[in-house]
């Protein structure tokens, strides 16, 4: 007989997900979360943290490309980045493809996901965390973020949801506020705002958030992640005016090629296209930027959620 691990992720009430483990590489708690590591048949290897998949080898690519292109390319003058989270290092190695970019610092909480990153999954931070520009600090981002003020070009917020885990003080008003703060006079904010379809609370409240935060309306650009259940990915950007999709396709053409980066997913017509919103989609973001107080928004209603973790199977080769 041989035993069959399945890990199971809950998206939304009545919809579970469920990834065939065919070998399990590691399973450890540290100080604030449980993470394993195993490796898919079709999505590689998953990197899972507490109840959630984090990321896959197979398509973190296109959420690391898109939340470190879109800003930097529309920039066109990226020198200082801050990373708040982003432990497995996918998007501290897509920044740091840019020449013009002298510093780069990542704030993850815990250390032991940057450990078993360089141990696991050393195909997603491809030496990123050894390039000489990239500073690591440990610490609560929410705390450190305080201690800056007009430094950063940049801030990608690449934190794991906020649904009571390590990252649940990144998604705060207080938090948004100080990212204003550290952030230089034309700096731009990324943040992952989750699946939009099966979690548009989490979107329209961050979008709400950050547009009081920086008294001007935040927006989405999307991108097709099929590491998460839905098979879209909203990428939430705030900046102190203006917005980041004013560049025609033949500019955007332009910079990428004098940005001379290899990527695999991101393209001029990648960037282009990301910000042509669906019609519900702008509904969902309009209503956000309107709204003052994110209470009044579509949260699920509590007890929503099912109490159901199906067990692991054990089904033998011979069942298949």
């Amino acid at each position: 007989m041989t035993k069959i691990n399945w890990h199971y992720e809950q998206m939304t009430s009545g919809v579970h997900i469920a990834l065939r483990s065919e070998k399990e590489l590691v399973n450890v708690e540290t100080e604030f979360q449980d993470v394993s590591i195993f490796e898919t048949r079709h999505l590689g290897k998953v990197m899972r943290i507490d109840d959630g998949i984090q990321v896959t080898t197979k398509g973190e690519h296109i959420y690391h490309e898109m939340m470190a292109h879109v800003p930097i390319l529309f920039h066109g003058n990226i020198k200082n980045v801050l990373i708040v989270g982003g432990g497995d290092g996918g998007s501290a190695r897509e920044v740091l493809k840019h020449k013009s970019v002298e510093n780069v610092v990542m704030v993850d909480i815990d250390e032991q996901i940057i450990q078993l990153s360089r141990e696991f999954l050393p195909e997603i931070n491809n030496g990123a965390f050894d390039d000489p520009r990239f500073v690591l600090r440990i610490g609560d981002g929410a705390e450190i973020i305080s201690q800056y003020s007009d430094c950063f070009d940049l801030i990608i917020l690449d934190a794991a949801d906020p649904d009571g885990g390590a990252s649940e003080t990144l998604f705060t008003q207080s938090f948004f506020g100080n990212c204003l703060t550290a952030l230089k006079k034309n700096g731009i904010l990324v943040a992952q705002g989750g699946t939009p379809y099966f979690e548009p609370y989490m979107m329209q409240s961050m979008v709400s958030r950050l547009t009081q935060a920086f008294n001007n309306p935040a927006g989405i650009y999307m991108g097709g992640c099929y590491d998460y259940f839905g098979g879209s990915h909203a990428f939430i950007w705030a900046t102190r005016s203006g917005t980041i999709d004013t560049l025609s396709l033949e500019e955007l053409g332009s910079r990428f090629t004098q940005a001379d980066i290899h990527t695999k997913y991101y393209s001029p017509e990648a960037h282009f296209g990301a910000f042509f919103l669906s019609k519900d989609m702008r509904d969902y973001v309009n209503q956000a930027v309107k709204c003052e107080n994110v209470d009044e928004l579509s949260m699920p209603e509590a007890g929503d959620w099912d109490d159901y973790t199906p067990a692991t199977s054990n089904q033998s080769d011979d069942d298949e």
